[in-house]
């Protein structure tokens, strides 16, 4: 049993002074108590508030590589588009050994600004000509290795692919994705599964998986309450195909072939109209909302408003890891969506409230609760994962208890985070 013993812990009840957390020999906090001298302290933590560890929901690790990589000019006009093409130019060139040391770095990185646990979408598979390796998981081995090595909770998200676009088959550079058939996805799902791995199933998109397949991989989630993820309406031009293909949207097709639920994370959602909307708040399902990404790529900003009328759960993923901080992440979030609405304080859980408690939810809780974690909040029973905050640190002058969130989120980094623990281990 470990105690700790910082100046604050944020729990749900707000910023606590005075305060010891017990953690179990598991991991797990095991109760939060006043601190008096009848507690044996085992590490005493001062000028520091301890919080909820970050969750990142949405990553593609290998992609961190393009970091200012793709800046420069593809095409007279760069879309997201262009630059997929580059990250196909960067998917093909991996192997195992340069996965694993690619995602170990990244995930360091994770690691080092505050994110405890993340939902790997993972969809390079295969060799580069699409025949699968003699271990047809090792790709996805080498990705749970590296996280295993760099000490951060992955949840696997094992993406399925099938075809590259709409009723057309994949392209050379799409076929390392591609699973021969449904059933060999399904097999390479299970011998995953079978090793008690944090994993979820992940059609790629609708472009990428025919309905048949969303329909057989939603009722495989369901049958063993595995995370059910999904990009979809990320670009206009995603939709207008889908149109002409379906003679619907994307996440009404998702409606359709009945994958929408609890456990269904729709990543992006940024052009998602008021129709698609209501379909998730009816079905419970969350969006994940990546802001640098999509401020990267110039996909556009989530329709925020909507989403927060609806109670459409939402997290935060770096998705491209072209910036990793959670507190940056989150920032953009509500500051994107304040441009988008031309008003203030838009992330917020009431009218009167600020935004710095709310941020912290879509950051911790709401992201555990995506990937199907016990953790994203400092309560017993859920997962030792914190962050320590420096109180001295400059960007944080003239914090109080009442706006600490505020202050942390509008007006520092993640440089203000000293230490993390994952499972009651301190990582950094």
């Amino acid at each position: 049993m470990k105690h700790l013993a910082p100046a604050y812990i944020y729990t749900p009840h707000g910023l606590q002074a005075n305060k010891v957390v017990s953690i179990s020999d598991e991991g797990y906090i095991s109760a939060i108590t006043e601190r008096t001298e009848n507690v044996t302290i085992t590490d005493l933590l001062p000028d520091v508030a301890l919080l909820p560890g970050f969750v990142n929901t949405h990553s593609h690790a290998f992609q961190r590589t393009l970091r200012g990589q793709t800046q420069h000019a593809r095409s007279a006009h760069d879309t997201f588009w262009t630059w997929r093409h580059a990250m196909y130019e960067a998917a093909q060139c991996l192997t195992p050994d340069t996965l694993y040391q690619n995602t170990l770095q990244t995930y360091r990185e994770m690691l080092a600004v505050g994110y405890c646990s993340v939902g790997e979408f993972h969809y390079i598979h295969h060799q580069p000509d699409g025949h699968p390796y003699a271990n047809a998981n090792i790709m996805s081995e080498a990705v749970l290795q590296a996280g295993l090595d760099a000490g951060i909770r992955v949840v696997l998200l094992l993406t399925a692919y099938a075809q590259g676009n709409f009723h057309q088959p994949p392209d050379r550079m799409q076929r390392r994705f591609c699973d021969a058939s449904l059933d060999a996805y399904l097999a390479r799902v299970d011998a995953l599964r079978s090793k008690g791995i944090h994993l979820g199933v992940a059609p790629h998109s609708v472009r990428a998986v025919p309905a048949g397949w969303l329909r057989a991989i939603g009722e495989y989630s369901r049958s063993y309450h595995l995370p059910f993820h999904i990009h979809a309406d990320e670009q206009l031009a995603e939709i207008e195909q889908c149109q002409a293909a379906e003679g619907c949207t994307p996440i009404e097709l998702l409606e359709r072939c009945g994958v929408l639920g609890p456990q269904t994370t729709i990543i992006h959602a940024t052009h998602a109209n008021l129709e698609e909307i209501a379909l998730l708040a009816q079905s419970r399902a969350s969006v994940c909302v990546c802001p640098t990404t999509e401020g990267d790529l110039g996909d556009g900003i989530a329709p925020y408003n909507e989403l927060i009328a609806a109670h459409v759960p939402l997290t935060i993923g770096s998705d491209s890891n072209t910036r990793l901080d959670p507190i940056e992440e989150l920032r953009w979030a509500e500051y994107s969506a304040r441009m988008r609405y031309q008003s203030r304080r838009i992330l917020v859980a009431d009218a009167s409230a600020s935004p710095g408690a709310s941020l912290l939810t879509i950051g911790t809780q709401a992201g555990a609760n995506a990937l199907g974690l016990q953790t994203g909040s400092i309560v017993p029973g859920m997962a030792a994962d914190f962050v320590a905050i420096d109180l001295q640190a400059p960007s944080l002058a003239g914090w109080t208890p009442d706006n600490f969130l505020d202050t942390l989120f509008f007006g520092a980094s993640s440089q203000v985070i000293t230490q993390t623990w994952v499972q009651g281990k301190s990582i950094q």
